[in-house]
């Protein structure tokens, strides 16, 4: 019997196996064969595939698209996403508006996707058993890091720990729901900035307004409420030597399970990197030790996720005060060809340890395994096929990003994706979008029964 599409002859990165020789074979939008080189049944559709690496379609768990009345971002960062070889995104909503955003983002996303559900008041806490059951969302985020006038600039309702720990309870009791934590001491922060605004006005204000320990104080307050309600944690954008040390230590407790991303940005800048204002992300670039100590928990296997936080922006390019410039954009193409060039080619991290981080993790965290995230028989044919001796220089032209400027343009990398399957439909090759709006379907997560 011929497959709609056969994947010939290229290099298997399993996250749960390791890298082995060998085709794919796809029909219904799933895999239904992996064969070594005996027995290869036809394609209706054949990719000679030698040479290349096959990855599973990234899954890109971080993503705030979707945002004003047309939601354009959510068509026009998708279809970016997917030179990068993203088949996949999860994205923050905060307001009640969920429903209607639903139906638009049906209509608009060239990528499969699905939502984590910010939780800022008692109205949107009491609606989470209605998430879970009806909707099959089941990531609630907590948004420790702002109050005051901040909030108010960002339009979030302030987050109080009375609220937290109560939307913690609440979660726990749907096994594979998780809350996810945006981690910073927001009185440190407003303190340490009333004191910094106005006399000093650089990169390194802005990351010491922000200090590690605001960070490392709000990851342990959150594992004291995981601890006591049960409740599972995922730590977002997390970025400091002292908080991955905090999570280690409770980790050690064998207590609930918390889960660890980190972004691209923090693991190749630090607060005394030639960027300049470019580098001012929320939370802020750290020191050189901080890169360091992430690249090791890497290596060790404590950071879970590469999270991108993608955002689509245009940040002015005028030397505006550190205080008053937005946060630089965010983009997703990058994710994975800076991780073989800084990861695997620089610092030996092996390709299937890859593979976990952009895929088997985020998929198991966030309750879209095994359709999403491995190569196996039964999942989404979703695959990235990769040529890691490819070398291109970051540009805008080849980003398609609608943001104005990236942080990694005139980079070189190497490790280019060339063709990006989304359920058995391909929908980039050659750094050439070929899919459309509507074409990504939203994933129900049901928790287990």
């Amino acid at each position: 019997m011929d497959a709609a599409l056969l994947v010939k002859g290229g290099n298997l990165v399993i996250p749960e196996v390791g890298v082995m020789e060998g085709s794919i074979a796809i029909d219904g939008g799933k895999i239904v064969g992996i064969y070594q080189k005996e027995h290869l049944p036809r394609g209706k559709q054949e990719i000679d595939a030698t040479g290349l690496y096959i990855f599973p379609g990234v899954i890109q768990p971080h993503a705030h698209l979707g945002r004003g009345d047309t939601m354009a971002d959510l068509t026009t960062e998708t279809r970016s996403a997917t030179i990068g070889g993203v088949t996949t995104c999860l994205i923050y909503h905060r307001g009640l508006d969920f429903e209607d955003s639903l139906k638009k983002a049906t209509l608009l996303s060239h990528i499969d996707f699905s939502f984590h559900l910010q939780i800022m008041d008692e109205e949107q806490l009491n609606k989470i058993p209605h998430y879970v059951n009806a909707v099959g969302i089941t990531s609630f985020k907590f948004n420790m890091g702002y109050k005051g006038e901040e909030a108010k600039d960002k339009d979030l309702k302030e987050l109080n720990d009375g609220l937290m720990y109560e939307g913690f309870k609440k979660i726990a009791t749907f096994p594979g729901a998780i809350a996810c934590i945006h981690a910073e001491n927001s009185e440190i922060i407003a303190y340490q900035t009333a004191k910094l605004r106005g006399s000093v006005d650089d990169l390194a204000a802005w990351s010491a307004s922000r200090p590690d320990y605001a960070e490392a104080e709000a990851i342990n307050r959150a594992l004291f409420f995981s601890e006591l309600t049960g409740c599972p944690l995922y730590i977002v954008h997390m970025t400091t030597a002292l908080g991955l040390k905090v999570i280690n230590e409770y980790r050690k407790k064998g207590k609930t399970k918390v889960y660890i991303e980190t972004c691209p940005q923090y693991l190749t800048h630090h607060e005394g990197s030639p960027s300049g204002r470019k580098g001012k992300f929320i939370p802020p670039l750290r020191k050189r030790e901080d890169n360091d100590a992430l690249w090791k928990g890497i290596n060790k296997g404590e950071i879970d996720t590469i999270g991108i936080d993608q955002v689509m922006r245009q940040v002015e390019e005028e030397e505006i005060s550190i205080w008053q410039r937005k946060t630089s954009p965010r983009e997703a193409v990058t994710a994975l060809p800076l991780l073989i060039t800084e990861g695997f080619i620089k610092r030996g991290l092996p390709l299937r340890d890859i593979a976990k981080l952009t895929a088997l993790n985020p998929a198991m965290i966030f309750g879209l395994y095994p359709r999403k995230g491995t190569i196996m028989v039964g999942s989404d044919a979703d695959l990235v096929l990769v040529d890691l001796h490819k070398e291109k220089t970051v540009t805008k032209e080849l980003l398609q990003s609608q943001s104005n400027f990236s942080l990694y343009e005139g980079w070189k990398l190497k490790g280019w994706p060339l063709i990006t399957i989304s359920r058995g439909r391909i929908i980039m090759e050659n750094h050439v979008p070929l899919g459309e709006p509507g074409w990504g379907m939203f994933l129900s997560r049901q928790i287990p029964k």
